[in-house]
C-alpha cells in the first residue's frame, strides 16, 4: 500500500525558505564585495585578505534566524578576483553553514563583470543615506524583486563597497537586515 511522503510543517517550509534567502543574500554579496562597478580606479578592498562580515536576525511565526555571511579576498591578479564566501544560519538549536570560492574576471576599466543573482531582476536603483554601526553613509541602493521578494544592497558611494544588505520576503516575519559589522578595509 503506497504511504504518500510527511507534508512538511510550516516550520520546516520556512527553515527551507530561509536557506534559499541565504544563497541568494552570499551570492549577492560576493557579487557587491568585489564589484567594482566598471570603476577604472583601484578600489581600497581589492588586496589579499581584505573582508566584510555582516550580520542580522529576523523571525517568522514562532522561529528566530540569527545570520552572519563573510566575503574574503583571497587572491586576485590582473585580470580576477577569488573571493570566499561563508554563511552561518542559527535557528532554534539547529545550525547551518557553507562556503564557497569564486574567480571573478576583471573588465576592461578594471571593474569586475557583473551577473545578477540568478531569477532576479534589478528593479530600481537609488541614493540613499544608511547608519550603520554608528557611521553614516551615502549610497546607492540596488534593488532585486523575485516575485514577492526583494533583495537590496545598499554601497557606499564613497568607497564602493557595501555596507548593508536588506532581504524582505512574505515568508519572514520581518526584513532580514544584514549590516556590516565588521571589515578590515580603511575608511569603512
Amino acid at each position: 500500500m503506497y504511504t504518500p511522503p510527511p507534508v512538511p510543517s510550516h516550520r520546516n517550509r520556512t527553515v527551507a525558505i530561509v536557506i534559499v534567502v541565504i544563497i541568494a543574500v552570499a551570492a549577492v554579496a560576493g557579487v557587491y564585495f568585489i564589484g567594482g562597478f566598471g570603476s577604472s580606479k583601484k578600489q581600497p578592498w581589492l588586496f589579499d585578505g581584505a573582508y566584510g562580515t555582516y550580520s542580522g536576525e529576523t523571525s517568522s511565526a514562532t522561529v528566530t534566524f540569527n545570520f552572519t555571511i563573510r566575503v574574503q579576498v583571497i587572491n586576485f591578479n590582473s585580470t580576477a578576483v577569488d573571493t570566499l564566501s561563508y554563511y552561518i544560519l542559527k535557528y532554534g538549536t539547529h545550525s547551518d553553514t557553507n562556503q564557497s570560492t569564486q574567480w571573478h574576471q576583471l573588465n576592461s576599466s578594471g571593474g569586475i563583470e557583473f551577473n545578477q543573482p540568478s531569477g532576479y531582476t534589478l528593479s530600481r536603483t537609488y541614493g540613499e543615506t544608511r547608519y550603520v554601526s554608528g557611521y553614516t553613509y551615502d549610497c546607492t541602493a540596488y534593488e532585486y524583486t523575485k516575485g514577492r521578494t526583494t533583495l537590496t544592497a545598499y554601497v557606499s558611494n564613497s568607497i564602493d563597497f557595501p555596507v548593508e544588505f536588506t532581504y524582505s520576503a512574505p515568508a519572514l516575519g520581518t526584513p532580514l537586515d544584514l549590516p556590516l559589522v565588521q571589515t578590515n578595509i580603511g575608511g569603512l
